[in-house]
């Protein structure tokens, strides 16, 4: 379990990096709106989450599909749910841009863990 965590901190750090520095790049350096920068981010980040916990971090012995469909309608649940938080954050508790992306990305990604754990199969054990 030691090494999983490991694994998926590092995967984590990853996203996390593509999550915040896209939609940073995007707002700042070509002007697209904040919103939409943050929805192309999380996007961009399904493809990579996708492939990397199933292959990588849980080892999935798994069909493709099953995982995919497993994690496509879990994944796509936390990216909407991800997505508010933010607009909250960012509207009504007047955060800063990069604070409300960082809180919400933070928050979840513990919550994954324990989600994609149950999604990709891995023992007890492991």
């Amino acid at each position: 379990m030691i090494a999983t965590l490991f694994k998926y901190g590092v995967s984590t750090v990853l996203s996390m990096t593509l999550t915040l520095g896209l939609p940073l790049i995007l707002h700042h350096g070509f002007g697209v709106g904040e919103s939409t920068s943050v929805a192309i981010a999380f996007a961009t980040a399904y493809a990579f989450n996708f492939v990397s916990l199933r292959s990588v971090v849980f080892q999935s012995k798994g069909g493709w599909r099953r995982d995919f469909l497993k994690y496509a309608v879990v994944n796509g649940l936390f990216r909407l749910a991800e997505f508010a938080a933010f607009v909250v954050l960012r509207n009504q508790a007047w955060l800063s841009y990069e604070l409300a992306l960082i809180a919400v990305l933070v928050v979840s990604s513990v919550i994954k863990f324990f989600a994609y754990r149950a999604i990709f199969g891995l023992r007890v054990s492991d």
